[in-house]
């Protein structure tokens, strides 16, 4: 009879963590001022392509994050302080001012003709995806760790 109290318990205690981490719309306004000043700086909802479509908010489990998303498809992330997650850009070219500037000293060195379409900064490192298809994986310092074509 005990062990299923507490299994019944433990499964409420589930679904209730279940149902407050859940994705859901909210305003632009919503989100941290830096990501707010960081979209509007570079994504500007008077270019045509920039417009909005949505801007959600994930609360997971242990962490959240905001995505906008812009009518052409094109996908920006954000961590709870606003600070950048991840650009994915099928339409535009990640700013060059983002990509941390040893990373950017490697790809004009060795991809001088090659658009940055992705970048996703992690806990340990940093994804390059570039126009030609390249996927680059960088430490924190900037240093190249591998390369996947």
């Amino acid at each position: 009879m005990k062990k299923q109290v507490l299994m019944l318990l433990a499964a409420l205690m589930l679904g209730s963590v279940a149902i407050n981490a859940a994705e859901r719309l909210v305003a632009l306004e919503s989100m941290p001022q830096v990501a707010q000043d960081f979209t509007r700086k570079y994504f500007p909802a008077t270019d045509p392509l920039y417009r909005q479509a949505y801007v959600t908010y994930d609360a997971e489990l242990f962490d959240s994050s905001y995505m906008v998303v812009f009518t052409n498809g094109d996908g920006l992330e954000f961590n709870k302080d606003g600070s950048w997650k991840d650009f994915e850009c099928k339409y535009c070219v990640v700013p060059a001012e983002i990509i941390p500037a040893p990373i950017k000293a490697y790809l004009d060195a060795n991809f001088p003709d090659q658009q940055v379409k992705k970048i996703e900064k992690n806990r340990r490192d940093y994804e390059v995806k570039l126009s030609s298809g390249f996927e680059l994986k960088f430490d924190l310092q900037g240093r190249l760790v591998e390369v996947d074509d």
